[in-house]
């Protein structure tokens, strides 16, 4: 059911983003801290990227199962189980010892992670109408972008050694139980009958696409820029803080690629933020020991998961009703084939031929998605067929 515009300000909405917002600073240390772990503890880039991986495979076992599960459980029940799970995981992530023992815990973190952003993003897309959607999904992108940033900015305050960085992630996870209390109802339609992930994939793929593209970004870039930049000769802070930074940047720029998606064009936005993203790839390396590179990795940033953006506003296009819930577990889902792929490709490819290979991976990728964009008429979605 479409919302009215001040659907954007309703306590709902903000109660969502709130408790999305405070579990995504511990997703974003989590994601830093763990590779930097491991690289210091001495394990291979490959082995890195496979422990990685593991949490977006836990995200994709589980998004078969989520529309069903939210059907007969209600949104906010879920939620809430999937952040008391989230607590204990990063508990026993600190009492048991780096490596593959690891691994069955980044599985249940991706279950219970992929969880939650179903809901959120269900929450936010039932809440906001087709004229502000772009909007709305640029405001929702831009919490996401400034909680997740502040992962990486606190590891110089707290170093990546004892219970510090680990006791901050579940205080930011207990805090995010708070605002489902102010949720007084299910957003999410609960008893309903659920629609097909396969189904909806099959009707608009490139929707999928373009978030699949975005997750691999997103999972290569947290693994191993730091990795990347502290090989290329940036210290650890400085390293650390750039990423967090650029990724912080794209609180200023989803909003406003949002109101271009609404107002002019959202195959534009899509279409252009995949050439920026290219572009701006080829100059990282040779910038990367310069001042040039904090506005560059902040643009880049900002591009690259700016295709995911746009991406969640055309749901509300393409599907309606119980199709909303599986299209949101679709995407969640992207988020678990794209990790499962990303850290252990990119891992093998830098034991191979060296971090410096990290920038060009990531061109590959947007190479890629332009070309898919281009057979389909530089267009994300399918005409409607009758």
């Amino acid at each position: 059911m479409s919302a009215p515009k001040t659907a954007i300000w309703s306590a709902p909405l903000i109660a969502a983003m709130a408790s999305i917002a405070a579990c995504d600073i511990a997703f974003g240390l989590t994601f830093q801290l763990q590779p930097l772990i491991m690289e210091k503890a001495g394990f291979p880039a490959w082995q890195i990227g496979t422990v990685v991986a593991m949490g977006p495979l836990g995200i994709l076992m589980a998004g078969p199962f989520l529309p069903r599960i939210i059907g007969r459980m209600g949104s906010k029940s879920v939620a809430m189980a999937a952040i008391i799970a989230l607590f204990f995981v990063l508990l026993t992530f600190k009492l048991v010892q780096p490596g593959w023992a690891w691994a069955p815990l980044r599985l249940l973190f991706g279950v219970a992670t992929g969880t939650l952003f179903t809901v959120s993003e269900t929450w936010v897309l039932t809440m906001s109408s087709e004229e502000t959607r772009g909007r709305v999904m640029g405001l929702y992108s831009s919490v996401l972008a400034m909680t997740f940033g502040i992962g990486p900015v606190i590891i110089p305050f707290t170093g990546i050694g004892g219970w510090a960085p680990w006791l901050i992630c579940m205080a930011f996870v207990a805090l995010g139980l708070i605002p489902l209390f102010f949720l007084r109802h299910d957003t999410s339609g609960h008893g309903e009958e659920k629609g097909s992930i396969i189904d909806v994939v099959r009707r608009q793929p490139l929707i999928f696409g373009c978030a699949i593209t975005a997750t691999l970004f997103d999972s290569i870039l947290i693994s191993f820029f730091t990795i990347y930049a502290i090989r290329a000769g940036v210290a650890l802070e400085q390293a650390s803080t750039l990423l967090g930074v650029a990724i912080i940047g794209g609180v200023f720029l989803y909003y406003p690629m949002g109101i271009l998606a609404d107002r002019w064009s959202r195959d534009g936005v899509v279409n252009g933020c995949a050439i920026i993203t290219i572009v701006f790839g080829l100059l990282i390396t040779p910038l990367i020991n310069t001042v040039l590179i904090w506005p560059l990795m902040l643009v880049f940033c900002a591009t690259g998961f700016g295709v995911y953006v746009i991406a969640l506003a055309t749901i509300g296009t393409a599907f309606k009703g119980k199709d909303v819930v599986a299209a949101s577990a679709a995407i969640a889902a992207t988020w678990g084939i794209g990790g499962v792929i990303g850290p252990p490709l990119a891992g093998r490819l830098i034991d191979h031929f060296g971090a410096t290979i990290v920038p060009f991976v990531l061109i590959g990728i947007y190479v890629t998605l332009t070309l898919l964009l281009a057979a389909n008429g530089m267009r994300v979605l399918r005409p409607a067929t009758p």
